[in-house]
Parts: structure tokens; sequence; C-alpha cells
């Protein structure tokens, strides 16, 4: 059987057919029987999303979330805190253990903080190549493994140290394992997911969801060749219906499992609260806020739209999608004229299942996440990425497969996937150079090394107050002697400085955040901030300003 790029239907012989249609049917012959066409489509994608996060792993400074985090992972490596009892960690802790090895193994910088979301952003486009040639074939498992390297999202969230593209990476391949059958490796990744980021549990469901559509088609076409034998059907039935509970049973142990491990660890670290009650304290709480989920669904819609960062293919989604949709639902009802085959119709019903299940958890988790009081932050979306690249190839693939039949417009239907492609180009420009409002740090902290650098340089018995940046010279100063006391108001700032008389004092303030106030309060107190440091970012703007507070004369 020979098989075509998109939904590995069997290549039509049209003889007879001249010019531009016997032109496709080589072009698709070739396609589909070469490897030579897969391997390095596929390999294209992964470079592009290696080399596309490069410009803002080397730009980009820590976002606090991330200097936060890369602290406790230096706790672990140093050996310092080996199980974070000494923080008010708010994650489990999988990632923190691989963030270690990382510093490890390359040293405590930025780039090797980063390095396992980076990692994790490749493998996911593999990933999602094979789940997508798992569930639809492998003309849109690619389409979307590159779908996936273009997008805005997935380049700009590869080079950080979050937590959420190696999330991403587990539920991928718990996706993937489920859907092959491979139940317990299933519910071991989705555990991994789990103990890495607890939003990992959310996608148990679409696992179980995919990997029983999956399983689905096998057995229905078992059941349907055992239709001259009722009793023996029924029988048979009954059994598949055992067995796709000994699969979730199966699963969900895997998982348990898996997530009894970060249970145990908090156990371990023996601190209260655990990391558990940490994030709800984090989180300001987790109870439902009808008020504002309106406002907090439109702002999640909004996010999305860098998913692919093109006006044009985000229109094509919105239309394509109920497209899709309407066509699934013809298979069920009768109404399709597409050629029945690699399974023939109860496949086209299977892919027509896991269209819906994408489709039905997205919804359900934008509005989940829609309904309870804590921010709209883009990283919470990054896990829907990969499943909308999914549909969105779905959606690019529609025309060709509406008109397999005719070589001329299946001809056009290759070209409209050629033609949408093309609006990849410009997004991957503009996410490479930060352009689009999601990820990391985009700028706001450039310079904060050379601020370091010069505090590193000052006599170690020394006092860095801190308001903003916290977080950031927990990193960025790690190991320093330093008394790092925080202040919460400038009177508060003066209080605490003149009870320190004598000692040797500094401050940091941020360019967003003015100093009048504190320099009137210190003033007051007999007081005074001496200009000592500046640091400026890429474009000559002054970044932070370093003050060292001395008596007046």
């Amino acid at each position: 059987m020979r098989l075509s790029p998109v939904d590995e239907l069997p290549a039509t012989s049209y003889r007879g057919v001249l010019g531009s249609g016997a032109v496709f049917e080589r072009l698709t012959q070739t396609l589909a029987t070469s490897e030579r066409v897969i391997v390095p489509a596929l390999a294209f994608a992964i470079v592009v999303a290696l080399l596309a996060p490069l410009g803002p792993l080397a730009s980009n400074r820590f976002h606090r979330d991330e200097a936060i985090y890369s602290s406790w992972g230096l706790d672990i490596a140093s050996g310092r805190d080996l199980l974070l009892g000494g923080s008010p960690v708010d994650k489990p802790p999988l990632f923190f253990y691989i963030q270690a090895l990382s510093f490890t193994l390359f040293g405590p910088t930025e780039v090797a903080a980063r390095t396992p979301s980076l990692v994790a952003s490749v493998v996911s486009v593999g990933l999602i190549y094979a789940l997508g040639r798992s569930l639809y074939g492998r003309g849109v498992g690619l389409l979307a493994a590159y779908l996936l390297a273009a997008s805005p999202f997935a380049i700009l969230f590869a080079p950080t140290a979050f937590t959420d593209p190696l999330m991403v990476t587990w539920v991928l391949a718990g996706c993937l394992a489920a859907v092959r059958g491979h139940w317990v490796w299933g519910g071991v990744f989705i555990g991994l997911a789990a103990i890495t980021k607890q939003q990992g549990v959310f996608f148990v469901p679409l696992a179980l969801g995919l990997g029983l559509t999956s399983s689905h088609k096998a057995q229905i076409s078992n059941i349907k060749s055992q239709v001259s034998n009722h009793k023996y059907q029924i029988t048979n039935i009954k059994s598949q219906i055992t067995n796709h509970k000994s699969q979730v049973v199966s699963f969900v142990v895997a998982f348990m499992a898996v997530l009894g491990l970060a249970f145990a660890w908090d156990v371990a670290r023996a601190r209260h609260p655990g990391f558990l009650a940490q994030s709800l304290i984090s989180y300001g709480g987790l109870s439902p806020l009808l008020a504002t989920a309106w406002e907090h669904l439109l702002g999640y819609v909004s996010l999305l739209r860098y998913g692919t960062g093109s006006r044009v293919m985000n229109l094509v989604l919105l239309i394509g999608l109920p497209l899709l949709l309407v066509t699934d639902g013809l298979l069920f009802r009768g109404g399709s004229k597409a050629s029945p085959s690699s399974g023939g119709r109860a496949e086209l019903q299977n892919r027509a299942r896991s269209d819906l299940i994408l489709v039905v958890f997205i919804a359900l988790f934008l509005v989940g996440h829609s309904l309870f009081a804590f921010g709209v932050w883009d990283r919470y979306l990054l896990g829907l990425i990969p499943f909308l690249t999914l549909l969105l190839a779905r959606v690019l693939t529609l025309p060709w497969r509406l008109f397999g039949d005719l070589p001329h417009l299946r001809a056009l239907g290759l070209l409209f996937v050629l033609v949408m492609l093309s609006f990849t180009f410009r997004p991957i420009r503009d996410a490479a150079a930060s352009r689009f409002p999601v990820g990391g740090d985009h700028g706001a902290y450039q310079g904060i090394e050379q601020v370091s650098n010069y505090l590193r340089a000052v006599p170690a018995d020394t006092t860095l107050y801190h308001r903003w940046l916290g977080w950031h010279w927990r990193f960025y100063l790690w190991g320093s002697p330093f008394d790092f006391p925080a202040w919460t108001s400038p009177a508060d700032l003066a209080a605490q400085v003149a009870a320190r008389p004598g000692a040797r004092r500094y401050i940091v303030f941020p360019s967003w955040r003015s100093a009048a106030e504190a320099r009137l309060a210190l003033a007051d107190a007999g007081l005074a901030m001496r200009e000592v440091e500046r640091a400026f970012r890429d474009d000559g703007t002054v970044s932070f300003i370093v003050y060292r507070i001395e008596e007046v004369p």
C-alpha cells in the first residue's frame, strides 16, 4: 500500500491524467513513499525549535519566577539544602532536581538553568510528530511538529527556567504512550508531568480519552469481524469493556505511584506548609470567582493568538475548526463521501473522535482556568499549544482530504497547505527577536548581571536592602555573604537603615520604580542615597541604579 503524506490514505492512480494532475500524482507518490522527504522535513522542524530560541536565550535575563526556581536548583546542586526544607517551595520537586543536574554539569549560569526547558521543547517537537502520526497519520504529525516549532509560544518559553516546558514534554509523552497502548508508561509520564508542575494533573482526562479512543478502532474492527456469531460478539464486547477498565486502572495506579514520590519528598522536608499548601498561599487561594470569569476567559483567548502569531493562521483555525467538526459529524451520519482506507471507516471515525476530544478538552481547560481567581498568566496556556497545532494541522489538510478523488483539486489542497506555512516565517523571526509579549522577560531586567558583578566586588560585610528584586538576588548573588533585609515602605526603609549606623549599606532601584520617596524618607533620618553604579539595556536605556546609603555629614 502506498501512503499519502497527510492521512496515510493510499495513493490513487489516475491513468490518462495529463499536465498538472500527472505531475501532482508523481509528487504525491514521491512524498508518500520516500523517507528522504519525511526525515529531512522533521529534522528541519527540530532545527527551527533549537535555533529560534537562541536569540531570547542570549538577550533576556531572568523573570523573577525563573530566578527563584533557579536559586532552589542551586541549593540542591551545591548540597546546601538537598530537600529545600529551608525554602517556601510552591511547586513539586522534579524540575528543580533536573535543573540541579544541569548546574552540576554546566555550572551555575542562566544558560544551565534554562537548558532543561530548551531540551524539553525540542523533544516536544518530536513527540507531537509521533502523537500526530499515531492519531491521524504522518502528514498531520509532520505539520503539527513544524507548527509547534514555529509557534511563538514554544519559541519564547523554550529559553526560560519555568517549569512549564518540561511539564508539557511529559504530557505529550504520556498521551503518546496511552495512544500506543502502553498504559503503565502513560500513567508514569503524566505523573512526571504532575510532579514537575501541579497543572499536569489536568491532562489525565486527555491522555485517558485519547488512549481509549485509539484502542476503540481495533476493538470495533474485531467486533465487526465476529458479527456472524451474535453470542460471541456480546461476549467479546464484555471482554473489551473489562479490558478498558484494566487499562484505566493500570494508568491510574502508575500515575498515583509517581505522584506519591512528590508527597514522600514533601514529608521528608519536614517543612510546614508543604508545597501544595504553599502554592495555595502563592496563588491567593483557588476559590471560584464568577464575577471575573468572563474577563479571564477573554484574557486567555487573547493570549492564544500568539500560538501561531499570525492573523491569517488564526483566522483559518477559527473558520476551519467548525468545518472540521461538521465534516467529522458527517462520518457518523453516513453523509461523508471520503474513501474508506487505512482501516476503513472505523479509522476515519476514530480520528473524528480524537478531534472532538481535543476540542472539548481545550474548551474545558480554558473555562476551568477562567473560573478561579488567580491571574491570567501566559504560561498556563503552554500545555494547550501542541494540541492546538494538531487541530490546526487537521484544518490545513481538510481540503486535501475532501478532494482526495479529484487530482486537480487535491493539488490545490497541497498548494493551500504550502501557502499557509509561509505565514509562519514572520512569526518565527519576530519570536526569535522577542517581539511577542509571552514567555520570559523581554528586556526589563537587562543589566542585572552588571549590577551583580558590581555588588560581588564590594566587601563581604554589606547590607543590601531589597523590595522588588529579592528573588533575583537569590540567584544572581547566590552564595554572597551579604545581609538581605526586605523593606516594605520608605518609612520602613529609613527605620531599618537608621538602626544600623556605620554599616555598609546599598539599595538598588529598577528603572520602573522611583527613588524619590525613599530618598526623602532617608533624608528625614539624616541619611542620603549616593549613586555609585548604573546598568543599561541593549538599547541604551537605564535599567538599574545602585545607591550607597550614607550618613549626612
